[in-house]
């Protein structure tokens, strides 16, 4: 009996440290997750002018506006940010694909995609996006098919920088 006890102790503390372990990891990597960072091999404009290139250049895709962020947050009572670039971008298929069902019109929210280009104070020059590998697990479904081949389009678009979405 006290045998039994004794297992099932441990097998509960087990349980409770295994739960709080997860959340502890999950909570520590959840940021860096959801966003994909990578360094571009380039100067800051060039790598603004690939991307809207490569962008413009893949059949049904197009940069709906390109947003200089330090004139934006300086004109509007911000301190400066230094280089600093938010590239709006669409497809109108995908996009029609994905508002078309009323159950995924809000996502019109995370939409059009955007790149962030921007420069660190290092003078490394990186991009970043929403990373589609985890986000389209996190809706499933319908919803999870549309995102994995935006993600697969968005991937050849920056191959020029060896970009691959990943899930970790």
């Amino acid at each position: 009996m006290k045998i039994k006890l004794v297992a099932i102790v441990f097998t509960v503390f087990g349980l409770l440290a295994g739960i709080i372990f997860t959340g502890i990891a999950i909570n520590l990597s959840a940021g860096q997750m959801m966003i994909k960072e990578i360094k571009s091999p380039y100067d800051y404009q060039k790598t603004v002018d690939l991307i809207v290139q490569r962008v413009n250049s893949t059949p049904g895709w197009h940069v709906v506006t390109v947003y200089d962020m330090n004139k934006e947050v300086v004109e509007h009572g911000g301190k400066p940010i230094g280089k600093y670039s938010i590239i709006k971008y669409c497809s109108g298929k995908y996009a029609s694909q994905m508002l078309m069902a009323d159950d995924r019109k809000g996502m019109g929210a995370m939409m059009p995609k955007a790149f962030a280009v921007y420069e660190k104070s290092d003078g490394q020059v990186y991009l970043s996006t929403s990373n589609g590998a985890v986000m389209g697990k996190l809706f499933g479904g319908e919803t999870e098919t549309l995102i994995e081949k935006v993600s697969l389009e968005v991937e050849n678009m920056l191959s020029f920088m060896n970009f691959k979405f990943t899930l970790f």
